[in-house]
């Protein structure tokens, strides 16, 4: 289940020359649920937020403590994926050099992280809260020469030992100033190996022109609605918002999986099978959202007898989590099901599809979303799509994710 929420929502990062150019922060900038997403190898701030936030979520630690501040001062959270298997370095840079930074990182494919943090519930796996070395510009981070995975205050190295990680695994950085910040930093990361290069664009390769309208269903009226694509980027979902009508150049012969919701509105899926027109126009239409009715998520799929979702879930998780923040009185239950054909609806059908629906229930909570507008049931499999499976299609199909809204 970890794996998911990684997913969720989650675009894969490409290792990039150009640095990530931040909004200005705010005071939620400094909580954990406020982390700023890095999308890239480089970012630089001119600017640190001065406080903690809205919420002392580190606090109460002995000043010896290896792993934690003693409390926060004036902290900043961030949180990013690493785009490939390698062992990761990381430098943090201040632009004043009598800025003293630490620094504390979490695992962060845990469901419910930002309160088991604030509780002692997750532990850092690395922290750096040594005084700064002028010497080394008061740079700080992760260098395969370091021993130490945690380094207390005091003086002591400005780098703790680097990580292990796996491609795509998330994580949250904390930066603390002990005092007042008089300047930005760069935080950029170091991948060995790296990531692979992008592939060259074959400017010559003939493009297909795609274009999406969005209308209401009863008026015709066009829907300025938010938008998301799976299949016309590699391993990536594509999301805009605020349009009626969007149009995009793409390679030939995609297949896509086009989701979209509003304010007010079901969201919805539509599939577009690859072809070779030149310009093709997809239509959709959005229907009020009322009570009672229930939505299939067919395309948050399963692994087997697991409660891990597979990577084509992404767009579909990401949708849902759309739907809930553009819509914040709807209320709805998530039912899990599985593939059990010839089988009675047993306990450890019961168990897996209950298990399957936290999953995405859980996935809801990490993103923020109310706890008293979600709630959860497995169902087992009383309510499969395929009775009788004839393949793998249908039994996935069968291993699904329906939403019902309970209330609006």
């Amino acid at each position: 289940m970890n794996r998911l929420l990684l997913s969720l929502a989650a675009i894969v990062l490409l290792n990039s020359a150009w640095a990530q150019a931040p909004a200005r922060f705010t005071q939620d900038n400094g909580d954990c649920t406020g982390a700023i997403f890095i999308t890239d190898s480089v970012f630089r701030t001119e600017q640190a937020v001065r406080g903690f936030g809205n919420k002392l979520e580190i606090k109460e630690n002995s000043s010896d403590h290896k792993q934690w501040f003693e409390r926060e001062h004036h902290t900043t959270w961030y949180k990013f994926r690493v785009p490939v298997k390698c062992n990761l370095t990381m430098d943090i840079t201040p632009v004043n050099t009598t800025d003293d930074i630490d620094f504390v990182i979490f695992e962060g494919a845990i469901p419910g992280i930002c309160d088991k943090i604030a509780t002692k519930q997750v532990e850092p796996i690395r922290s750096n809260i040594s005084r700064n070395d002028p010497a080394l510009g008061s740079r700080c981070g992760l260098s395969k020469e370091s021993a130490d995975e945690f380094v207390r205050s005091g003086v002591g190295s400005s780098y703790s030992r680097s990580m292990e990680v796996e491609a795509n695994q998330l994580f949250y950085l904390v930066i603390d100033h002990q005092d007042p910040p008089r300047g930005g930093y760069e935080i950029r990361f170091h991948y060995d190996p790296p990531p692979p290069p992008p592939p060259v664009e074959d400017e010559s390769k003939e493009k297909q022109h795609l274009v999406v309208n969005i209308t209401d269903a009863k008026t015709g009226k066009p829907v300025g609605a938010t938008l998301t694509i799976d299949g016309m980027v590699f391993d990536q979902v594509v999301e805009a918002k605020g349009k009626s009508t969007y149009e995009y150049d793409m390679d030939m012969y995609r297949n896509l999986k086009i989701g979209c919701t509003h304010k007010g509105y079901m969201f919805t899926t539509v599939r577009m099978k690859g072809n070779t027109e030149k310009v093709v126009t997809i239509d959709i239409k959005l229907a009020p959202i009322m009570a009672g009715e229930k939505v299939v998520l067919d395309d948050i799929r399963f692994v087997g007898n697991e409660d891990k979702v597979m990577r084509q879930s992404e767009a579909s998780l990401l949708l849902l989590l759309r739907f809930m923040q553009e819509n914040p009185k709807v209320k709805i239950e998530v039912q899990g099901h599985v593939n059990g054909p010839t089988f009675k609806n047993k306990k450890e059908f019961i168990d897996l599809s209950t298990s399957r629906a936290k999953t995405v229930y859980d996935f809801l909570l990490v993103n923020d979303v109310d706890p008293e507008r979600i709630s959860y049931q497995g169902l087992g499999n009383s309510q499969m799509i395929y009775p009788e499976p004839k393949n793998k299609e249908q039994s996935e199909a069968n291993r699904r994710v329906e939403v019902k809204v309970l209330g609006t």
